[in-house]
């Protein structure tokens, strides 16, 4: 497969900066839970996910945590290192498959050298500022069952399919809320004909549906950059 098909990001360059990169690249296999980057830590590598998703985590204290962004296939993990910082966040993936791995190092002179990767990344920046702004005044202002439709929205487009494996702690977690809040909203849906769920699996069953229902920060926040 090429890195065209892989992820997004590295498919709108030209097919020059694409073979350039061939070399540069590897796929790596992502377990779900392996911990990627540590909060306020330089880390030696990127990842261009292909069907994985990385959750980067902020610490809302007394343990709790909440979600700050994500990352699948339309970007790239890690890209504070790209610009010389430290990692702001604790980085876990939470859709287990498929990246590619590059060091650091590599990628920032390439960076450098590149035009278009340099555009490309920029834009993505700029798209994940835009992400973490719009999920500040989500959280602050749109009820529990709008936000786990957008979020279940976004997270089905970042891993490329229906079936979800997630289980309600770990939304909860990632909606910075309590697992029976959760338990009741995922109900509510399941209810409503637009999802169906098991311990430890959501199924979307009307993507439709789920997007008629969730709050509108779906459209900015949804997992296809431009």
């Amino acid at each position: 497969m090429s890195i065209r098909k892989q992820n997004l990001l590295l498919g709108r360059l030209p097919s020059n900066e694409r073979t350039t990169l061939s070399s540069i690249v590897a796929p790596v296999q992502l377990t779900k839970n392996l911990e990627l980057f540590q909060s306020h830590k330089a880390s030696d590598f990127v990842y261009f996910p292909v069907d994985a998703v990385v959750s980067f985590a902020g610490d809302m204290g007394q343990g709790g945590t909440i979600e700050v962004w994500t990352v699948g296939r339309e970007g790239v993990a890690g890209i504070s290192s790209v610009f010389g910082a430290a990692n702001p966040f604790r980085g876990i993936v939470v859709v287990p498959g498929i990246a590619l791995k590059a060091r650091v190092a590599t990628i920032r002179r390439f960076f450098t050298d590149s035009g278009p990767f340099h555009q490309a990344a920029l834009s993505y920046y700029h798209y994940l500022l835009v992400q973490v702004s719009y999920l500040g005044i989500c959280n602050n202002s749109h009820p529990l069952d709008q936000r786990l439709g957008r979020w279940l929205l976004t997270m089905q487009e970042r891993a490329g399919t229906k079936e979800l494996k997630f289980t309600q702690e770990l939304i909860a977690s990632m909606l910075g809320t309590r697992r029976a809040t959760i338990s009741v909203a995922a109900a509510a849906l399941q209810s409503a004909g637009l999802i169906s769920y098991t311990p430890g699996s959501i199924t979307i069953k009307s993507r439709s549906g789920l997007k008629k229902m969730a709050c509108g920060c779906h459209k900015v926040m949804g997992a296809n950059p431009k």
